[in-house]
């Protein structure tokens, strides 16, 4: 059986060198998945010009994102978006990004995700979810 690298007890056994190396503790990096619904199904274009549009907002933030993909034509797609650098994004990051979504005229719905532990999967704040 795997150990976990996120433990309590054995995370304060750890140097720093190996907190670094496996992502835990301070060290930890933490990402957000979005969902989207669209009001109507959009084709190639319009969902290049969306994520283009989308891509530059959360890297003038420190961000990148990825996934937001599917068969055409979409009615839904889902991502993933992470710092740019070691790190983490912000709650205010977040909710920025859930913003900017609902603001965009093609958008229905957007349901953004807790932060989690990119590396590992364990939620930072629960179950919380910006609608």
């Amino acid at each position: 059986m795997k150990r976990d690298a996120r433990s309590t007890a054995r995370v304060r056994r750890l140097n720093q060198r190996q907190r670094k190396k496996l992502r835990v503790g301070e060290f930890t990096e933490y990402v957000f998945d979005v969902e989207l619904t669209f009001r109507e199904s959009i084709d190639d274009d319009a969902h290049s010009a969306l994520i283009d549009d989308l891509f530059g907002f959360i890297e003038e933030r420190g961000m990148i994102g990825g996934g937001f993909g599917g068969r055409f034509p979409l009615t839904e797609t889902s991502g993933v978006i992470t710092a740019m650098e070691r790190g983490s994004p912000s709650e205010d990051d977040r909710e920025a990004v859930a913003q900017w979504l609902r603001a965009r005229p093609e958008v229905a719905n957007v349901s953004v995700h807790a932060l989690v532990d990119g590396w590992h999967g364990d939620s930072q704040h629960g179950h919380d979810r910006t609608q």
